[in-house]
């Protein structure tokens, strides 16, 4: 605890300085990583890395970045498939000055193009494998340089392996002076509304996400936390610093599958374990129960909603506290609501086995959450009960989108900003989450909310995933249709589905439902979302025969 409240109220920290402080606290053999993959090409093997190597590996390779012309506040993407390389690459970048670019390795060759023109990268880590996804052009004319990490030699213009160019010491390298608020990290939406965003965070946004961790998170040294959420990903990227500050070793995993998670939790005895509903919805599917899952204490979630059906899973096993080796209180359930521009969790939910407050409640904030109000268009807070949009303001909060001020207008008020949920109060100062406002669905005057009814349907045991989505009609109404995913092996019968629908779910009369042949799946984003968006483009010809009435709110 004494360790932990050194940094919390160390006003000097930054990203830059996070590994000289961790090891002054903990020393240069702490253990901070085990990962999948290898490193044995920067001389580190084992698949574990102590904080005294993470900062001699990063040094070498801010050191590095130097020696290719690299200019303060320079934009470096990183490009790879999912592993502990992210982390590393992107604490050398930000110690070097430079600020952090880290893509998603699956996201398309013409938005990778277009987002690193977007956020000016002039530098790009990238593996062979991706490498012909780059723009030819770009790396002819000298306006961008790609650094192959698992190259022996440069393999054309514009290109230099990173074995050849890389420092073989940096004795001399001194991190960046960082003020607090420097730019550090550029990191892109989910793309569910469009093309991915930028999210431009400074220095000062993901100390304040590291302390607020530190305070509220259930992290101490004798725990091994395993980050399986996206290592491109913000939550991921500031957890890695919360390691370092706490003391606590973190696994990462590269592009194991579910199933091939949980066989780590039970290897390296993880008790705490961070990850994105997508994957524990795969972990579900793939059965808990094959695996000692006795020692977690919390399932940890960020990212997208969490379902009641999996949540209960899930916390019925692993345990929080025993007593003579008896289960005393099962795991946590930690659902934190938020966003990569929010850069912390706005609201927090826990669930344990006996939690029987769903339906989108998604908590209330924590004693380091950013202030959250309830708003109309206008910003003005609305009373308890009403729907409205969902609003935060504090120091965790992004600077903005880059180089895309004008995707601020209306939804930016005295510092407060609009998150795009739809979300209500209740009289205890918990929320509900009602809806994405994109995704609410317009009736008469009125709108009803998709995340409830998702909710209701996915108690089904046959479904596996579910999109309810706004149609559009020929004489200009509009209703409600449902696109299912079911489980493999279940029977896909839309009749079937709608019996059921009309003696489980009130109002479900007039929603319409299109069930995916065995083996389709609903459209996903990179993080793992469903792309509604899509899903209303794929399937509109499906859904469009018209309702006989409006849907119930429900």
């Amino acid at each position: 605890m004494l360790s932990r409240l050194k940094f919390i109220f160390d006003g000097g920290l930054t990203v830059a300085n996070a590994l000289e402080k961790s090891i002054a606290v903990y020393g240069e053999d702490f253990e901070v990583l085990r990962f999948s993959g290898s490193l044995e090409r920067f001389g580190v093997g084992g698949g574990a890395i102590t904080v005294g190597q993470l900062r001699r590996l990063s040094d070498r390779l801010s050191q590095t970045l130097l020696d290719l012309d690299l200019k303060r506040y320079d934009r470096v993407a990183i490009y790879l498939d999912n592993g502990v390389e992210y982390l590393i690459y992107s604490l050398a970048i930000m110690r070097a000055g430079a600020i952090t670019v880290p893509i998603n390795g699956g996201m398309r060759s013409e938005d990778l193009n277009a987002y690193l023109d977007y956020t000016g990268a002039r530098l790009v880590f990238i593996d062979r494998e991706r490498l012909p996804r780059l723009d030819a052009d770009a790396l002819a004319q000298g306006r961008r340089v790609a650094i192959v990490t698992d190259a022996v030699q440069a393999g054309g213009a514009g290109t230099v392996a990173l074995s050849e160019c890389l420092a073989p010491r940096a004795d001399g390298f001194a991190p960046v002076r960082m003020h607090q608020h420097d730019d550090v990290m550029i990191v892109h939406t989910s793309g569910t509304t469009g093309f991915p965003k930028g999210v431009l965070h400074g220095s000062y946004s993901l100390v304040r996400a590291t302390k607020g961790q530190l305070m509220i998170q259930p992290i101490t040294r004798n725990n091994r936390i395993l980050l399986a959420s996206p290592t491109n990903h913000h939550i991921t990227q500031a957890s890695i610093v919360s390691c370092l500050a706490a003391g606590v070793p973190g696994y990462v995993p590269a592009k194991e599958t579910p199933e091939q998670l949980l066989s780590i939790i039970e290897r390296e005895r993880c008790s705490l374990i961070l990850s994105f509903p997508d994957v524990y919805q795969g972990m579900c599917d793939a059965g808990l129960s094959r695996f000692d899952l006795s020692h977690v204490k919390a399932w940890m979630a960020g990212g997208d909603s969490s379902h009641e059906v999996h949540i209960r899973q899930l916390t019925a096993h692993g345990a929080m506290a025993r007593v003579f080796g008896k289960r005393l209180l099962s795991s946590m359930y930690l659902e934190f609501f938020g966003t990569s521009e929010v850069g912390f969790a706005a609201l927090m939910k826990v669930s344990f086995s006996f939690t029987k407050r769903f339906d989108r409640y998604v908590g209330k904030p924590t004693m380091v959450s950013p202030k959250v109000k309830i708003a109309d268009e206008d910003g003005r807070a609305l009373p308890v009960g009403q729907p409205g949009r969902l609003m935060v303001k504090g120091p965790t909060l992004f600077k903005g989108y880059w180089n895309a001020h004008d995707r601020l207008h209306g939804v930016h008020f005295d510092g407060w900003w609009w998150t795009g949920d739809v979300a209500v109060k209740t009289r205890g100062g918990g929320y509900y989450h009602l809806d994405r406002e994109v995704d609410s669905i317009r009736v008469g005057d009125g709108r009803v909310y998709s995340l409830q009814w998702e909710e209701r349907i996915l108690k089904h045991p046959a479904v596996a995933d579910v999109a309810v989505v706004e149609l559009s009609h020929a004489d200009r109404s509009t209703g409600a249709g449902a696109v299912i995913e079911c489980r493999p092996g279940q029977p896909t019968d839309a009749n079937a589905f709608e019996t059921w629908l009309r003696q489980q779910v009130p109002g479900s009369d007039s929603l319409r439902i299109e069930v995916l042949p065995p083996g389709e799946r609903l459209p996903r984003g990179l993080t793992g979302k469903v792309l509604k968006r899509h899903v209303r483009e794929r399937y509109a010809c499906a859904l469009a025969a018209p309702p006989a009435s409006a849907p119930a709110s429900i």
